[in-house]
């Protein structure tokens, strides 16, 4: 969970083109990801990061 709280932190300090480009570069394959305000999108990265994280632990 410090993990996502890291992430949460890094991505909010971003510009919206520094987070453009990082969301771009991590996660090509997951382009819904990329539409919507800043807060949105840095919420769909969260939500994603932490699904991975739940599927991993299974």
């Amino acid at each position: 969970m410090e993990d996502l709280n890291l992430l949460s932190r890094k991505l909010e300090n971003m510009s919206i083109n520094e987070l453009s480009e990082y969301v771009r570069e991590n996660y090509p394959e997951n382009e819904e990801l990329w539409v919507g305000p800043k807060k949105i999108i840095i919420r769909k990265i969260l939500n994603f990061e932490r699904n991975r994280m739940n599927a991993e632990d299974l």
